[in-house]
């Protein structure tokens, strides 16, 4: 398999070493399973790996020094093992390398020197391993070298303690110096700290807020610097605004005569972490299907945050919901909707390594071209909501109406809580209802259009269900046969929700037949 690029083995036992024959592998994820044994030389020599991810497992023994080899690495996770011995100084020096994490392991010795990437959140739990801070109070471990002899040469054979050679010192002015240099020792601490900090703060926000560097993942033909996208959306002029939700405000931008992009200005206080909002946002941008929005570029830093897409000039699904009742519907473009979005979340959910979830899923984040050629943007945004996040338990990041009641409850986010986000989008682009439709409201709290759907299959209605004109044109078979998938999709029993490839499968199954 040499020309493999992707490689998921979780849930085995040992790492073998004829791995290093995949020489076109790429990302190799190992993660949460209960390996063994120590990690193979052998992978340095895959010289194209961008991602190696061993973390959570039994992995024993050091750090093998062949992985500053792998001159393409961008992230490297070992945290929550067993490993041992020093981290090779080497690595600090691999300049591609940004995401980096040993935390919880038995390291020991020096942290290697580099500017950002060793820093001491990446290196937690490691109790052996010379501390990252300027002054530790750490005392020293009872069987350090030469602690049993320096203990035999402070004790008389009288019982008191002295000093080595002519005059000595008793145990209490022993212990009177021990505070009094303790005591000195905070508080030289604290003012170093207080000094460093007062000049560090000022400097990294002026820094911070003098950098106008945007980040681009596709070229357009036109330059897209910092001041020429200020000035394409007229400073965030709300006459170029497009459209707002929960991550911030979309502009239309005209960056040269007939090249539009639109630009999503993020509210900065929404995110923690530049160096981590860096990480995800490029693995973002390494994403590409045709039913994603590009993610052409971004610009970071403390006071401002916007991210580059393609510009869509069809509006959003929620748009074209509100407004289908002023043309004839077809089912035709219906089902190509449904489709591209499911197509879209498979890839998500099954071809991209980490996997992504997009956890608010709604119309308004689905974008239509002139074609309605279906779009779904906002995708990773929600991740990067709480970014020192590194269990899938969160706070819940969707919309009320399409949120997974097991997310809602347990904020346990999962595929098949897009899943069921998905199913709610289907109901709607097949009714005239939304998702907490006023007309519910007879029905009593908690009704929605899960509810009303299933409400309506199950007393043999499903005619009333679908929007005007759409019964009329047919095929009645297929209709129902998206309803009750849609519905299947929206279940509280996550083993019965179907995942988004099988959904895709059944939808080209009910392919209408084209003109």
């Amino acid at each position: 398999m040499e020309k493999l690029e992707v490689l998921d083995l979780e849930g085995n036992g040992r790492i073998p070493s004829s791995l290093s024959q995949l020489s076109g592998l790429k990302y190799l994820s190992l993660t949460g399973n209960r390996i063994v044994g120590s990690i193979p030389s052998s992978i340095g020599k895959l010289q194209t790996l961008e991602v190696l991810d061993l973390s959570s497992n039994l992995l024993s023994g050091e750090i093998p020094n062949d992985l500053v080899r792998l001159r393409n690495l961008t992230a490297l996770l070992l945290n929550n093992n067993k490993l041992s011995g020093q981290i090779p100084s080497g690595l600090a020096n691999v300049t591609l390398l940004s995401i980096f994490n040993v935390s919880f392991n038995n390291l020991s010795g020096p942290l290697p020197s580099s500017n950002n990437l060793m820093k001491c959140s990446s290196v937690l739990g490691n109790p052996y391993l010379h501390p990252c801070h300027v002054f530790s109070l750490a005392s020293p471990s009872p069987d350090s070298p030469g602690r049993a002899s320096e203990a035999q040469s402070y004790t008389s054979p009288s019982g008191q303690s002295q000093k080595n050679g002519s005059g000595g010192f008793t145990s209490i002015e022993i212990a009177s110096i021990a505070s009094a240099s303790a005591i000195f020792s905070v508080l030289l601490a604290l003012i170093f700290l207080f000094i460093y900090t007062r000049k560090l703060s000022p400097k990294s926000k002026i820094m911070g807020s003098a950098r106008k560097e945007v980040t681009i993942f596709t070229d357009i033909g036109v330059p897209l610097t910092f001041e020429n996208v200020v000035r394409a959306t007229g400073s965030f002029n709300a006459s170029n605004c497009i459209g707002n939700g929960g991550f911030g405000s979309t502009y239309k931008a005209e960056i040269s005569p007939g090249v539009l992009v639109a630009i999503k200005k993020l509210a900065v206080g929404r995110f923690q972490g530049i160096q981590q909002f860096h990480a995800e946002i490029k693995t973002l941008g390494r994403l590409h299907h045709p039913n994603l929005v590009t993610l052409i570029g971004y610009h970071a830093s403390e006071t401002e945050m916007f991210l580059i897409y393609n510009y869509l000039p069809g509006g959003n699904l929620e748009k074209f919901i509100q407004e289908r009742s002023t043309r004839a519907v077809d089912w035709r473009i219906l089902h190509k909707i449904a489709l591209d979005i499911a197509r879209a979340l498979a890839y998500l959910h099954d071809q991209c390594v980490p996997r992504v979830l997009h956890r608010d899923v709604k119309p308004s984040n689905i974008l239509l071209d002139d074609d309605f050629n279906a779009y779904l943007s906002d995708f990773g945004l929600a991740r990067l909501l709480g970014t020192s996040e590194t269990h899938a338990t969160t706070g819940v990041a969707g919309t009320f109406g399409y949120v997974a009641p097991e997310y809602a409850m347990t904020c346990r986010v999962s595929d098949k809580a897009d899943v069921y986000s998905y199913g709610v989008v289907l109901l709607e682009l097949l009714s005239d209802k939304k998702a907490l439709d006023p007309s519910f409201s007879s029905y009593g709290n908690g009704f929605n259009i899960v509810a009303w759907a299933c409400m309506l299959l199950r007393q043999g209605r499903a005619k009333e269900f679908f929007t005007a004109g759409l019964w009329d044109a047919g095929p009645h078979d297929d209709l129902v046969e998206v309803l009750h998938m849609a519905v299947v999709c929206t279940v509280d029993s996550l083993s019965t929700r179907p995942t988004m490839k099988q959904v895709v499968r059944r939808l080209k199954q009910l392919q209408p037949p084209s003109c």
